[in-house]
């Protein structure tokens, strides 16, 4: 892992990666908001800032001061999907996922470092798509991850979950 806090290249990424985001998401230490959808009660950490994240507020996740999630959709449409796997075989998840991506032909993804030691983001980039494309995907994808390892991930973003929860927290590190 290289330490972002001193990588100017992974600075960059983390600018490319919220270029396009209107909004981004700052994690509060409680419940920020009570969601409704789809028959069920959400509690949301998370914060939503009516501005694309800055330089100041990179930095500042960098440092691990705060944590920033930008929205994965805009206007029911997205070009990422985004795989958070918090179990404890990081290394062998990897793997499996790398065999899974050139099995389906996908070759635009990135591996980061998650907050804790174990966790593992994937963030995939696709073409436009809409949400229901998206979750068909990742769906596609959990269902052959199953056939080889214990469920210990989510996918995003889900049309069962509400806007704040289908967001892309920040990495604070690359995985070579």
């Amino acid at each position: 892992m290289t330490g972002p806090s001193t990588d100017p290249a992974f600075f960059r990424e983390l600018e490319r990666l919220s270029a396009e985001a209107d909004h981004c998401y700052l994690r509060s230490g409680g419940i920020v908001e009570r969601i409704e959808h789809g028959g069920r009660t959400f509690y949301s950490k998370f914060r939503r800032l009516d501005a694309p994240p800055n330089e100041i507020l990179l930095r500042q996740h960098l440092r691990r001061e705060l944590t920033l999630a930008i929205p994965l959709l805009r206007e029911g449409q997205g070009d990422r999907l985004f795989i958070d796997y918090v179990g404890e075989e990081p290394e062998r998840f990897l793997q499996t996922l790398l065999h899974l991506f050139a099995h389906l032909g996908i070759s635009r993804y990135r591996f980061y470092q998650g907050e804790r030691p174990h966790r593992r983001s994937v963030l995939l980039f696709l073409e436009p798509q809409s949400l229901e494309e998206l979750h068909r995907l990742g769906s596609r994808i959990s269902d052959m991850l199953e056939t080889r390892l214990t469920k210990s991930w989510r996918i995003l973003p889900d049309r069962r979950l509400p806007e704040p929860y289908n967001i892309f927290p920040l990495p604070y590190g690359y995985i070579n």
